[in-house]
């Protein structure tokens, strides 16, 4: 083991910059609505955080299904991105919140924030998208 890499090992000095980590998913918007028409209160209870209800309550119900679906699309990009450290992880471990502009920005809890320390990631960025009827999501770490 080289001195940078025992620095690195101790927290010394920082993990080299750059993509460590992707995860991507894609979830069908009619899927998932038809979904919580069935399954009701209950199953976004599951899914999502109070934040994260509040942030899709707040919008049409045809755009309440496509910021569920992405929200939906980006856990599972966080989780994939996450790899085995993130093996076990609650739904709700992951929310996806937004800053000022909108964006969409990871927070992690629980499992999830271990994993996240675990891994040795230094960040983890979200982007989400929507179109024809899919929203796909991406997760990257670093």
């Amino acid at each position: 083991m080289s001195v940078a890499e025992a620095l690195t090992e101790r927290g010394v000095l920082p993990r080299s910059a750059g993509i460590r980590a992707v995860g991507i998913d894609i979830v069908d918007v009619e899927r998932l609505r038809g979904m919580a028409e069935r399954r009701g209160q209950r199953l976004l209870e599951r899914l999502f955080t109070v934040n994260e209800q509040a942030l899709c309550e707040d919008a049409s119900p045809r755009h309440r299904a496509y910021r569920m679906a992405g929200r939906l699309a980006a856990k599972e990009a966080v989780r994939k991105a996450l790899g085995g450290y993130g093996e076990g992880l609650a739904w709700r471990d992951v929310e996806i919140g937004r800053d000022a502009s909108g964006a969409p920005v990871p927070r992690l809890v629980g499992r999830a924030d271990e994993a996240f320390r675990r891994a040795g990631y230094s960040g983890l960025h979200v982007s989400i998208s929507h179109e024809a009827g899919v929203a796909v999501a991406i997760a990257v770490a670093d």
